[in-house]
């Protein structure tokens, strides 16, 4: 068991605080407050969609970071301030980028949690657009 919970932290972790975040979203558009079957179907929709669509989103740039889809933008911010350091040495762009390809950051919790929570807002959509 322990060795399952250590393997899958990353995804016990993401799952919990997206759903930590969908109970805040939930509070938020009022969803406690029982108004009709209708209108919580809709709350739930959004206390899911919100949060699955921002990991999903996150998960994607994430992605599109360890690509070097961002690599430029980085390593230019990060010479900048190395301007204002004592010791102004800093790798050429070439080492840069290879030493960030060589170390990708995960990001496939991000997809699936996100992609799960995403696909639960939708069936509380389909379910809101069947109630009368």
């Amino acid at each position: 068991m322990k060795a399952f919970l250590v393997k899958h932290l990353k995804i016990i972790i993401t799952f919990i605080v997206a759903l930590i975040f969908s109970i805040i979203v939930f509070a938020v558009v009022g969803g406690f407050h029982f108004v009709s079957t209708k209108e919580t179907m809709k709350d739930l929709c959004d206390a899911f969609s919100i949060p699955g669509f921002l990991l999903a989103g996150f998960g994607i740039l994430v992605f599109i970071s360890n690509d070097g889809g961002f690599s430029m933008l980085s390593y230019s911010i990060k010479r900048i301030f190395a301007v204002f350091k004592k010791d102004p040495k800093m790798e050429d762009f070439y080492e840069y980028k290879k030493r960030k390809v060589e170390n990708p950051s995960p990001f496939k919790h991000y997809l699936i949690i996100g992609g799960m929570f995403f696909l639960i807002g939708m069936i509380f959509l389909i379910i809101f657009s069947l109630l009368k």
